[in-house]
């Protein structure tokens, strides 16, 4: 594997060398994952682009380590932070004001071309043709001084390479983010309406959505705000077109009124939250899964939800399909938990892969009603023999129906007999989702023979694999796709061999354990924790690992 980090300054276009840089990989058949870090403040702080390039041409994209190749900082705090990480110092480079940098590693840069400059050193350094990294250059800023930076900055960094490039793979990739694969998914799922407002980590949805709706008969809708969102969305579902909404903590909280009456009125709905760091504005470009008791709880009175949570990149493409499947059917909400780390992550991936993810969920509507016969004596919320009740939207001749948020009878019609419906109608929609028909709960990575299981979800879901394969004999890991209703007999299964069980999050108080706490009776239980906003390398995450103790329901923070 070759490393390769890039930190400066926001607004000095950190990311868009790093999105460069991953292009020209893609471009050449070479497997790679970038990471991206943003300072906590909303204006100013540094921002780091890391990216991790498998050498062996392998359909999987590496890890993220900790051990760096290369290195270019804009200043010494930079420097402070990637000098213990690079394997040699003699590859830490920086402009001519950086004193933490080797004296030979350092030349002029402007401020406004410290991005392209960079980006020379590292391409240099990798043995990229300078061919491609010159036509980047020309097609994104243009410029003679652009091109004298790149080109300086490409030998020095050819000045210090050791060989010539790895063997990429022979087959087709494409790099996505978590939010990327959410977007095909959606598309895939016949979603061509989307109501958002910008949010950290959600907005790449948003902006996604807006460029690839429009070629398939779509539209976007920038709302004014969450509670506007939702309540579009909800609008749009009721007339029977398939939507999302995807927001974070802050955005998730104001649209839980919506989430509410989605519950009365059972309206099929699919709602993403991108969880970042919190309370409150919080951490807004740090990771966390600290959510989930909120998303799981999140809403007035009582009523069913299905919880999901994608365990990698390309697992986004067919959980959203799944959602929106499952939404239709049991006519309720379907929240999708992501993490900032799963969302903003970019990794390449086979074409294949993505394509075969994408044809992996055919388009079931479940009891829904979009054209049919006139309609006699139809009742909305009647249930036959436990089956969700049909749903008719708009136009269907017979199929009317009032849907309101106050309590009501089977036909919509409000001021019931309050004493009747609380204990049919209502009963009946609390627990309609209590027992879901879904086969893709939790996937099993490794032998369930080995002693210590790792549970887990989200970004933590790429850390356990990796572990897995590094110890086959120690660890099974236990990915955890179905947060609620909690699957009891599967996660049991799962664990009925293990001797310890670690359940790894990126929170304080262990939410995952406390939810899924009614599967894990009579085994011994250890938490892994962490809630800093920083996520986990594979040494981190291994001497993390390493840290647990055999005592009983103790918690550890990572």
């Amino acid at each position: 594997m070759k490393t390769a980090a890039l930190m400066g300054l926001t607004g000095q276009g950190i990311e868009t060398a790093g999105e460069i840089l991953s292009s020209i990989l893609q471009s050449q058949g070479f497997s790679h994952r970038a990471w991206r870090d943003f300072s906590t403040i909303i204006r100013g702080g540094h921002t780091a682009f890391e990216i991790y390039i498998s050498e062996q041409g392998e359909e999987s994209p590496p890890p993220r380590i900790e051990a760096i190749d290369i290195a270019v900082v804009w200043d010494d705090e930079g420097a402070k932070r990637y000098i213990s990480r690079v394997k040699d110092k003699g590859l830490l480079f920086g402009p001519s004001s950086t004193t933490l940098v080797p004296e030979e590693n350092r030349e002029e840069s402007p401020k406004l071309g410290f991005n392209v400059w960079s980006l020379g050193i590292i391409a240099g350094y990798l043995g990229l043709p300078f061919s491609l990294i010159e036509d980047a250059i020309s097609d994104r800023f243009g410029g003679e001084s652009n091109q004298k930076l790149v080109h300086r900055g490409y030998l020095l960094g050819q000045s210090k390479a050791q060989g010539p490039i790895f063997q990429p793979s022979s087959l087709s990739n494409v790099t996505i983010s978590g939010n990327d694969a959410l977007s095909i998914g959606a598309i895939a799922g016949e979603v061509r309406h989307y109501f958002g407002y910008p949010i950290t980590p959600a907005s790449e949805i948003l902006e996604n959505l807006s460029k690839w709706l429009p070629p398939v008969g779509g539209k976007t809708y920038q709302v004014e705000d969450e509670i506007a969102a939702i309540h579009a969305a909800i609008g749009a579902s009721f007339a029977g077109k398939r939507t999302f909404v995807a927001s974070s903590g802050p955005g998730i909280a104001l649209m839980t009124e919506g989430i509410s009456y989605l519950g009365a009125t059972e309206i099929p709905l699919v709602i993403i939250d991108n969880q970042r760091g919190g309370p409150s504005t919080g951490m807004p470009t740090k990771t966390e899964q600290s959510d989930l008791l909120h998303l799981r709880y999140a809403g007035h009175g009582e009523f069913a939800r299905i919880l999901l949570s994608p365990t990698n990149v390309l697992d986004c493409i067919v959980v959203i399909q799944e959602a929106l499947n499952l939404a239709d059917y049991y006519q309720c909400p379907v929240i999708i938990a992501l993490d900032l780390d799963l969302a903003l992550r970019r990794i390449s991936i086979p074409w294949c892969s993505v394509e075969k993810a994408i044809r992996s969920v055919a388009v079931d509507r479940g009891p829904t009603l979009t054209q049919s016969a006139p309609l006699e004596g139809y009742v909305r919320y009647r249930s036959v023999d436990g089956a969700p009740p049909v749903r008719t939207i708009p136009g269907i001749k017979g199929g009317a129906y009032v849907a309101s948020g106050d309590e009501h009878d089977v036909r919509g019609f409000m001021e019931p007999d309050y004493k009747e419906v609380r204990h049919t109608l209502h009963m009946r929609r609390l627990h309609k989702a209590d027992q879901i028909q879904y086969n893709r709960s939790l996937s099993i990575v490794g032998d369930t023979e080995a002693s210590v299981a790792i549970v887990g979800t989200g970004s933590m879901g790429e850390l356990i694999e990796n572990i897995v394969n590094l110890h086959p004999d120690k660890y099974v890991g236990i990915l955890l796709r179905q947060l609620h209703p909690v699957p009891i007999e599967e996660i049991s299964a799962a664990l009925s061999n293990a001797e310890t069980v670690i359940v790894a999050e990126y929170n304080a108080t262990a939410q995952i354990r406390s939810i899924i706490e009614s599967a894990l009776v009579n085994q011994n239980i250890q938490s892994l924790l962490r809630f800093d906003g920083e996520h986990y390398t594979l040494e981190e995450f291994e001497n993390a690992l390493k840290t647990t103790k055999s005592t009983n329901n103790e918690l550890i923070r990572g």
